[in-house]
């Protein structure tokens, strides 16, 4: 029997964490891919908020912990919080790896800039991959459930075209 199939998941919080849509001068959107990833698998940069830290700081600190962006500023706050459910596998993998259990993540999602060039350097230990798409790209990148039609929305909501 897993760990998680004893834990009442209406019981856990949603972890919450951060995601930024940054955009580069040519209007490519940057994505990143983690380290235990599938190859097709890539979503936004981002990461999670600490305690005593509120989700703008989360995500300032973020960018530059996993790609060494230093010269990031907010252009916009998404009025959209992306929640979604984590598997009961994974679930188990954070348990056996010691960290509290959630039931999910909430994230609260930016539109981003970089103020001083766009030098990115992934961190090896998180990121197995970054790269800039065209936004009309997107449907090839968003596998996991729902996430086409939630990248779609924050496009939109961003004033990204996503149509050619």
């Amino acid at each position: 029997m897993n760990v998680a199939d004893k834990i009442d998941r209406n019981k856990l919080n949603y972890r919450q964490s951060t995601s930024a849509v940054i955009v580069d001068d040519l209007g490519k959107i940057l994505l990143v891919q983690k380290m235990n990833w599938q190859d097709n698998e890539w979503d936004l940069p981002g990461g999670g908020v600490d305690e005593n830290e509120t989700p703008s700081e989360a995500v300032i600190r973020e960018l530059s912990e996993e790609l060494g962006c230093n010269y990031c500023e907010i252009l916009k706050v998404s009025e959209q919080i992306d929640r979604y459910e984590w598997s009961d596998e994974l679930i188990n993998q954070k348990i056996k790896e010691g960290k509290p259990p959630f039931r999910g993540q909430e994230r609260n999602q930016f539109l981003v800039k970089m103020t001083k060039g766009i030098k990115i350097l992934p961190q090896k230990k998180e990121i197995k991959a970054v790269k800039w798409i065209y936004p009309r790209e997107i449907d090839k990148y968003c596998v996991f459930p729902y996430q086409l039609n939630k990248m779609k929305n924050l496009l939109k909501e961003f004033d990204i075209r996503v149509e050619t």
